[in-house]
């Protein structure tokens, strides 16, 4: 399995584990899984995104079916036996004579050890028994990612000795006798710890399906993007997933591999590359997206730069994290993966003379790299307009006017470009019990 390239600074800007300035984390929306190891199983998901096609729709079509199956065991069972699995009692051999004598003393007195360690064993061999009901009865019509955990299951019973807790305990009750206690634990935690390792991971997935789904199906996340080794990239009814009664939008890149944004302040052109690029990140997960449909190349990296942080410490200037940070990301380019790169607002670290000009020398250095898409969000509209006839590139903006004296902002993403000039107006407004 392979990954997507990305870095911290991406991961910040698009809040993927960590909120800032009061937003919500991505991860936060999947993170009610029904296990803790579910939970960081789900973690590992989302911050890593695949570029694995197969890998992808596995998942998808996992997460999509209509009858994934329960968990075997509930939170807390499952909680005992990774405390047992790691209990630091000691480990006895099986000794019938030794078994026989402990079962005597123990008649006279409690032994908390011995409790931990006879559960852990009862409950151990449930999990292998409900493993094997679960294997035995799943659909032929099972998503091949399930198909290819039973096919595990059946393998790593069956090819060990944990095939005989099967054979015994089919379909009976369970209450094993002090022997095969400790006959068990001594299978379960000496010889074979690391198969009862690998059939609980089984389970964790499981768990991130179920509430991949079920959060899909509660938040209305249908989308189960269409993942294509082609650039592209489209998406219809296509919203933030963290906008209360957000509107939806559609955009696809219509024109070549350079997409520019514009819109006034405040209209939600920064709000609308984050949702673009969590819809690309989402199904780079094979999670699903807040959207009705979308069409997404597989990407080898996403990177942004939307959040810029100046650097006292390196006595670096906003203007000079900008140059920086651009260059980071064109040599990523430059190696000749397939990038998904977010620029928001560039260069507004300078006056717009310099903004103008930068700008135009980087659109024209991003023309180089027809294997990237290039998602560039601007509130210099003649930088727009000196692009407006280049077939390298397509045109949206974020509506917003002037009407009967009140700023309306309908967050419509439309093609084109802006022609909305409201900053005076709104420094007027806001200011005029002061002038």
């Amino acid at each position: 399995m392979t990954y997507l390239d990305t870095d911290k600074q991406t991961q910040a800007d698009l809040s993927i584990v960590e909120g800032i300035y009061d937003e919500y984390p991505l991860y936060s929306l999947f993170s009610a899984t029904e296990t803790k190891n579910g939970k960081r199983l789900m973690l590992d998901w989302i911050t890593s995104p695949l570029n694995d096609i197969s890998a992808i729709q596995k998942r998808q079509e996992a997460i999509a079916w209509q009858e994934l199956p329960e968990l075997p065991l509930d939170e807390e069972e499952l909680d005992f036996i990774e405390y047992y699995l790691e209990y630091r009692d000691q480990i006895r051999r099986p000794n019938i004579l030794v078994s026989l004598t402990s079962a005597f003393d123990r008649l006279l007195r409690h032994d908390a050890q011995r409790y931990v360690i006879k559960r852990g064993v009862t409950l151990t061999i449930r999990l292998l028994n409900q493993l094997e009901s679960l294997r035995t009865n799943l659909p032929e019509n099972a998503p091949l990612l399930l198909k290819e955990l039973a096919q595990s299951i059946q393998y790593t019973i069956y090819s060990s000795e944990l095939k005989e807790v099967i054979e015994l305990y089919k379909d009976k009750e369970i209450s094993p006798s002090s022997y095969i206690i400790d006959k068990y634990d001594y299978l379960f935690r000496c010889i074979h710890l690391e198969l009862i390792r690998g059939l609980l991971s089984h389970i964790y997935i499981l768990d991130v399906c179920r509430t991949a789904h079920r959060i899909a199906a509660s938040k209305g996340f249908c989308c189960r993007p269409e993942m294509t080794k082609t650039m592209d990239l489209s998406i219809n009814g296509f919203v933030h997933p963290f906008t209360k009664g957000g509107r939806n939008n559609d955009w696809k890149m219509t024109n070549g591999n350079i997409c520019i944004l514009t819109g006034s302040n405040m209209a939600g052109k920064s709000t609308t590359l984050k949702a673009i690029t969590i819809a690309v990140w989402l199904a780079h997960c094979g999670l699903p997206v807040p959207a009705r449909s979308m069409t997404c190349p597989v990407f080898d990296g996403i990177y942004t730069s939307i959040n810029l942080p100046d650097s006292l410490r390196d006595g670096r200037s906003h203007f000079m994290a900008e140059i920086l940070r651009i260059k980071e990301v064109l040599q990523k380019a430059k190696s000749g993966k397939r990038c998904l790169i977010i620029l928001d607002e560039m260069f507004r670290g300078t006056n717009a003379q310099d903004a103008f000009e930068a700008s135009i020398a980087v659109n024209e250095l991003l023309r180089k790299y027809p294997h990237c898409s290039f998602l560039i969000s601007t509130h210099i509209l003649e930088y727009a307009k000196h692009f407006e006839k280049d077939n390298t590139c397509c045109f949206y903006y974020m509506d917003s006017r002037i009407e009967n004296d009140q700023f309306i902002c309908p967050y419509q993403l439309l093609e084109g470009i802006s022609e909305a000039q409201v900053g005076y107006w709104l420094v007027k407004k806001e200011l005029e019990g002061l002038i």
